[in-house]
């Protein structure tokens, strides 16, 4: 069940921008942004308690509060980078600072404040994704 819920997780982190993506490309960024960050996070939020309620689990307080944390933070991203594409910033810039930036803080979080040890394909998943990023800003 892990697993599924992970890959429904990978998926959704990459649906969210990819909408804000064609609102911006439709220059509807503007009316509807709102309107489309609180749909997506209320289809998230039913689809989270459709899950428990199917396992007949009760959420512990320390997971609602995580995920609460997490949705805060999701939302602020979201809603930072709805704002920077509806104040006109190309989106060749905003997507790849987005996803880069997250990418150093997640790598330099694991490695610096609980000391994980990076691999070689961690590095070089690490430079991929770095490589790419630049390759995808070019516009």
């Amino acid at each position: 069940m892990w697993l599924k819920l992970m890959l429904v997780a990978f998926l959704a982190n990459g649906i969210a921008p990819f909408g804000l993506r064609i609102l911006a490309a439709g220059n509807a960024a503007g009316p509807f942004t709102y309107q489309y960050l609180e749909f997506w996070y209320l289809g998230g939020a039913v689809f989270a308690m459709i899950v428990f309620v199917s396992r007949h689990a009760k959420p512990y307080g320390r997971e609602v509060l995580i995920a609460g944390g997490m949705s805060l933070c999701s939302i602020g991203g979201q809603l930072s980078m709805a704002l920077a594409l509806e104040n006109k910033i190309p989106g060749h810039i905003v997507f790849p600072v987005v996803t880069g930036g997250n990418l150093l803080i997640v790598a330099g979080a694991g490695a610096l404040l609980f000391r994980e040890r990076i691999s070689r394909y961690g590095i070089a998943g690490i430079v991929l994704g770095t490589a790419s990023l630049v390759i995808l800003s070019i516009p």
